[in-house]
């Protein structure tokens, strides 16, 4: 009896789920079949641009468009067709200026086939655009490495440059905004507790300057890591510079020590001849007289550090 019972609950239940299935399939299609209006932001391409010219501004990415059709046409278009629904910008007459009023030149609006039946009410915004051309030029511009960040491990130092390959960049664009371009950058990048060194691929930066055109995508690049430490390079030859003609200088001691510190390979391949040990000539000094001076050390760019031994020189003038 329970099993009859249960049997006829279920019966009637899919009854009424199927005629519920049915009265909304009927209200769906009912609306539907009904006109609406809709809104859709559509992408802006504009194209043709002469040969010699480029865009000086940027145009608005999007124009929001008002679409008018039945509401199964304007379901189909959204959820299937959206993305190839596009508002084309002919800009081949174009060499200058525009105010170009979008809504003139709905039929510019690219809809996929079989949605001609959609009509397009005009646009909400922006309803202008203002077209801006310049000259189109070309120019070879510097990479810049300023968005590498590297970090070596504790008791290792980066020893040079980071290298980039290639180092510039052929860039085409607008004439007056190209000859401002001093450098083009990468992406950022971070690399932490190198040991040794490496070398990788890192994109151009497009992001800034969208109005330009880029011949490479990205550059490799080469960074040194090495071990820091320290050695003794001594002896040293220090000179007077500039003296006047008819002046004889001494300097005592003549020769200085140094104590460097850098990258290892960096610092064992450094001699005598990469640092050039100086003083000065100084208009004041007088003949027959001593002086108590400290060195200039002209040394490679890469060097960490140094300490010299001993650190006040005396220039006897005779």
């Amino acid at each position: 009896m329970n099993g009859l019972l249960t049997k006829v609950k279920t019966v009637k239940f899919i009854r009424i789920l199927v005629s519920l299935l049915i009265a909304f399939f009927i209200w769906l299609y009912v609306k539907l079949e009904s006109n609406y209006t809709y809104e859709i932001n559509v992408p802006i391409v504009p194209i043709n641009i002469k040969e010699d010219r480029a865009l000086k501004v940027e145009i608005p990415k999007y124009v929001s468009l008002v679409f008018e059709g039945k509401g199964s046409s304007l379901m189909g278009l959204h959820l299937l067709w959206k993305s190839d629904i596009k508002f084309i910008l002919d800009l081949s007459t174009i060499n200058y200026n525009w105010e170009c009023q979008l809504n003139n030149y709905l039929n510019w609006v690219k809809i996929p086939p079989g949605y001609e039946n959609i009509e397009i009410k005009g646009t909400l915004r922006p309803e202008v655009i203002t077209i801006e051309l310049d000259r189109r030029e070309e120019m070879q511009v510097p990479i810049s490495s300023k968005n590498f960040k590297v970090i070596p491990a504790e008791h290792y130092v980066q020893v040079g440059k980071i290298i980039l390959e290639p180092d510039s960049i052929v860039i085409s664009g607008p004439e007056s905004k190209l000859i401002k371009m001093q450098e083009i950058e990468t992406e950022i990048i971070e690399f932490k507790n190198k040991k040794k060194p490496f070398d990788g691929y890192v994109k151009i930066n497009k992001n800034l300057e969208s109005l330009f055109d880029h011949s490479i995508d990205g550059v490799n690049f080469y960074v040194d890591i090495q071990m820091l430490g320290d050695r003794p390079l001594e002896a040293l030859n220090i000179k007077v510079t500039d003296v006047p003609q008819g002046y004889t200088v001494r300097v005592e001691p003549s020769r200085v020590n140094l104590k460097i510190r850098g990258g290892n390979d960096f610092i064992n391949k450094l001699n005598e001849n990469d640092f050039n040990v100086e003083i000065p000539w100084k208009k004041e000094w007088k003949r027959y007289r001593d002086y108590m001076e400290k060195l200039v050390i002209n040394h490679p760019e890469d060097l960490i550090s140094y300490e010299k031994f001993p650190k006040i020189f005396t220039v006897i003038i005779e």
